[in-house]
């Protein structure tokens, strides 16, 4: 079988189709989410930058978008009903 390498990250995989014309493998591929179905609700992704640890998001000044604890357990939510407001000073220490 054939292999085929993702011109974007080099992703090699073995080509299952002859048909197959894409050149870039499904991550590479795939779109931004809007939306995150869970069961607390609707989550909404931040499409926007983040801090160093790669978790929380920031805005373009690089301040924290709504700091708290997010209650659907995703990081990058940004949803305010999600927003558990931290205790203690604004830059999230105590």
């Amino acid at each position: 079988m054939p292999r085929i390498q993702c011109e974007r990250c080099g992703f090699e995989w073995d080509l299952n189709s002859t048909r197959q014309k894409t050149v870039l493998c499904a991550s590479c591929r795939a779109r931004k989410v809007q939306t995150v179905h869970t069961k607390k609700g609707k989550c909404l992704p931040w499409h926007g930058g983040f801090a160093k640890d790669d978790v929380t998001p920031l805005d373009d000044d690089g301040q924290p978008v709504l700091p708290g604890v997010r209650s659907c357990g995703h990081n990058d939510c940004v949803n305010p009903s999600h927003i558990i407001k931290w205790e203690g000073n604004d830059d999230g220490t105590e």
